[in-house]
């Protein structure tokens, strides 16, 4: 019995519709996040291998010892694993509360403004074994590679004594992150030419990897070029930093690796965004055909009579309304029309007339000139066609051909020939804009005199360069948001740099203690651990927001018409916070160098 277009539906119909409606929705913002985790789960993976390292190293006398009195390979490494679980299942633990009491605090929040939220399934079984399963998995696996190391340790070793045995060479491992690298410059550069978002995700997977492997190499070469010019900068204590840098590039280069995946992954997106803000900027300002523009907010109408009202005003030299109309031709084809004051539009805004006037727009259409080659029209050709939604019928000669703007393309028609209602509960074509061209001069004082005449906060009265800045306004939510995921990365990144440079105290405990003996001051202790730390802080952020940016520009250039933008302030920023990360991660492990007791240091490697 309902009329065509009405359709009769179960509250259960409903409701599983709108399910489905809002799960792609659902499914991307999880799939976002989880991106986001993943990424700050290999940051610790590096944060838990480094750790176990250098526990491994600290150790080495004490695996061997067992080894002497009997322990199998097997035995240590189990030994070092089941610390790794213990650690893992408490990391979880802990992890799987501190999400509960967020999935609170966000519950209540978006309680607060749609409605009672939903409960929490705090004892649910798939968050419980993916906190517990991601936890003791990902601490076992970054702690299988350290603790195959400890048990290969032999028993001969627990009869050493002083410095450790040499480590490996790291040739190997720095052919292949060459290669890597070269193969990942060479993928990022192939994807420049490309729109596909996964082939610049895996150019830029295989680049932060091949970096990540040859990170020892460029550390050892980055380390030995400053080494002098710091060393006449910073005395003494440069050389140290440097020396204790380059002493063992395996860790120096996961430390810094961990900053480097973080900052790499922001500036990608930074860059990214600056060059696609700056292009939808630019496209927004070409779309302003004229001087100014008058647009109603989503949801709200624009007066009938408001171009009527500009027109009136003081430094008004032209006023046209646009109402959009969708002519169905004969064939099933459509056209985009728009109709306007043929009046003034000439006038208003920029359009180039190839053939014909728009003088007699008022009795005619005008077409582009690409839309007439594609239906084979010419001045004079009659064009026919019913308008969509009101069924009134228009038929009209083309009086001009012309070049313009894409807002006002591919037809221009007369307001007479439509059927523009003033009473808003009436159906039919409504104005979408008002246009308007400033007398010399008068743009800014034009631009207050409309909103005060109009009086409607709901109308927005925009000139070029607003109406660039609020096409560019969506891009900063979105960076918001990565720069909050992505902080959680980077506070992984610099507990690794704190891990690392309290390993090393503990560790160069005699070392400090002859230092301190020979005259080195508590506070220029302090110092060689800050630079240090500094130093690795910006190894990291060099190499992330280098990588990052050559990602982002590739992204970029698979975009048709945006330019290429390096946010040069965003960047000198990164750099800065890297720095600041160094110096603040030192600071504990300093305090603690700078309070070793001398005598005690000189007698005993640990205690």
């Amino acid at each position: 019995m309902l009329p065509d277009g009405l359709r009769a539906v179960t509250r259960q119909d409903l409701n599983a519709e709108q399910e489905a409606a809002s799960g792609g929705d659902e499914d991307k913002l999880t799939g976002i996040l989880l991106s986001f985790g993943a990424i700050a789960l290999l940051v610790a993976t590096f944060l838990v291998a480094n750790t176990f390292t250098m526990l491994s190293a600290a150790r080495a006398r004490e695996h061997a010892l067992l080894r002497a009195v009997g322990a199998s390979r097997r035995h240590v490494l189990r030994l070092v694993l089941t610390e790794a679980l213990l650690i893992g299942t408490l990391a979880a633990a802990l992890g799987h509360l501190l999400g509960i009491g967020v999935a609170t605090v966000l519950g209540r929040l978006f309680g607060a403004t749609d409605g009672p939220g939903a409960p929490l399934q705090v004892l649910a079984p798939l968050p419980l074994a993916a906190a517990f399963g991601v936890g003791i998995v990902v601490t076992l696996l970054a702690a299988y590679v350290p603790a195959r190391r400890a048990a290969a340790v032999p028993p001969v070793a627990a009869l050493r004594s002083g410095e450790p045995p040499t480590p490996a060479s790291l040739r190997r491992r720095h052919l292949a992150g060459a290669a890597v690298t070269v193969l990942g410059v060479l993928l990022v550069v192939a994807a420049s030419g490309t729109e596909d978002p996964g082939f610049v995700t895996v150019a830029g997977a295989v680049l932060l990897l091949g970096l990540i492997i040859f990170t020892p190499a460029v550390a050892l070469g980055a380390t030995g070029l400053i080494r002098r010019p710091l060393t006449r900068l910073t005395g003494i204590h440069g050389t140290l930093a440097v020396e204790n840098a380059r002493r063992n590039p395996r860790r120096t280069a996961a430390t810094a690796a961990m900053l480097m995946i973080s900052l790499a992954l922001i500036s990608a997106v930074t860059v990214a965004a600056a060059s696609l803000s700056k292009a939808s900027a630019a496209e927004a300002e070409h779309a302003m055909v004229a001087d100014l523009r008058v647009t109603p907010v989503d949801y709200a109408e624009l007066d009938a009579g408001a171009a009527a009202r500009i027109a009136r005003l003081k430094g008004a030299a032209a006023v046209t309304p646009t109402v959009s109309a969708y002519l169905e031709l004969p064939g099933g084809d459509y056209l985009d029309a728009t109709a306007v004051d043929p009046r003034t539009v000439g006038r208003t805004a920029q359009l180039t007339v190839l053939e014909g006037s728009l003088d007699r727009l008022g009795n005619g259409i005008a077409v582009t000139r690409e839309e007439a080659r594609a239906h084979d029209w010419h001045l004079g050709s009659r064009i026919t066609g019913t308008v969509e939604g009101t069924g009134e019928k228009i038929g009209l000669p083309v009086v001009a051909l012309y070049d313009g703007p894409e807002a006002l393309a591919p037809a221009l028609l007369p307001l007479g020939a439509l059927h523009i209602p003033t009473d808003p509960a009436v159906q039919g074509p409504r104005t979408e804009s008002v246009l308007v061209k400033a007398a010399p001069g008068r743009t800014a004082a034009l631009r207050e005199d409309i909103r005060e005449t109009l009086d409607n906060p709901a109308l927005l009265v925009q000139d070029r360069a607003e109406a660039g800045r609020e096409a560019v306004r969506p891009f900063t939510p979105l960076l918001n948001i990565v720069y909050a995921l992505m902080s959680l990365a980077v506070l992984i990144g610099s507990l690794g740099v704190v891990n690392t440079m309290a390993m090393a105290v503990f560790e160069r405990v005699r070392e400090i203690g002859t230092l301190r003996a020979i005259g080195l001051e508590r506070g220029r202790v302090a110092a060689v651990l800050r630079l240090e730390s500094l130093l690795i802080s910006l190894l990291g952020a060099a190499l992330g927001v280098l990588s990052g940016t050559a990602i982002g520009l590739a992204a970029v250039a698979g975009q048709e018409g945006a330019p290429f933008v390096l946010p040069w302030g965003r960047l000198v920023l990164f750099f800065a916070l890297a720095a600041a990360v160094g110096v603040l991660a030192a600071t504990w492990p300093a305090r603690q160098a700078a309070r070793v007791p001398v005598l005690r240091a000189v007698r005993t490697d640990t205690e």
